[in-house]
């Protein structure tokens, strides 16, 4: 049987909830965040869900891996607006396909992309319609 989280009463984001934010907008599950900065996979679990604040070495080392500022992952600072884009994917599914996307030769990337431009030409077709 599937577990299901449970929905925190509204309130200001946390620590946690920043680390868990980023960390998915990455395309990464716990386990490879936590490899990446040397810790076990309950650690991350115990920083999102518990809401414990990690050492500040270790801090660092988490920011870097999730390629944001400590102050942004603290909340000090807001994430700068990127141009010309929705922001960051928040899937892990289509950070995974990206990784995927980036991994084939640059032939199969051509084809997928025009792939990607006739759905987008039919949908804007038939909005117009």
């Amino acid at each position: 049987m599937a577990r299901t989280r449970k929905k925190k009463p509204s309130g200001p984001e946390t620590l946690g909830d920043r680390i868990r934010r980023f960390r998915i907008a990455r395309g990464l599950t716990q386990a490879e965040l936590a490899a990446q900065i040397g810790v076990l996979q309950q650690t991350i679990t115990y920083y999102e869900v518990r809401g414990v604040s990690p050492p500040p070495a270790l801090l660092v080392a988490i920011a870097d891996a999730l390629d944001v500022s400590t102050d942004i992952l603290l909340g000090r600072k807001k994430v700068p607006e990127r141009g010309g884009g929705a922001g960051p994917a928040t899937s892990v599914q289509r950070q995974k396909h990206l990784k995927k996307l980036d991994e084939l030769p640059p032939h199969d990337q051509k084809a997928v992309f025009k792939i990607i431009d006739a759905l987008a030409e039919r949908r804007e077709k038939s909005r117009g319609a």
